[in-house]
């Protein structure tokens, strides 16, 4: 299971949308745009397909943990 896989069944398990994954990652400190979250989740087959890094990964979990837990 790649990152990507991950960063998918995340977002469809808690239903968030573009803004939200975006709101998350801010929540770590992070800047991504709807296009970079729009290509992590694409199949691999797509020609617009972007790698996960486990550095990204790991910012979004962070961000979610901040937005369910609190800093």
């Amino acid at each position: 299971m790649t990152n990507n896989d991950v960063l998918r069944r995340i977002r469809y398990i808690f239903d968030f949308n573009d803004s939200k994954m975006i709101a998350i990652f801010a929540l770590a400190d992070s800047q991504v745009t709807r296009e970079q979250i729009s290509n992590w989740l694409k199949k691999e087959e797509d020609p617009d397909y972007q790698n996960c890094s486990d550095i990204l990964l790991a910012t979004f979990l962070n961000g979610l943990i901040n937005d369910k837990r609190g800093k």
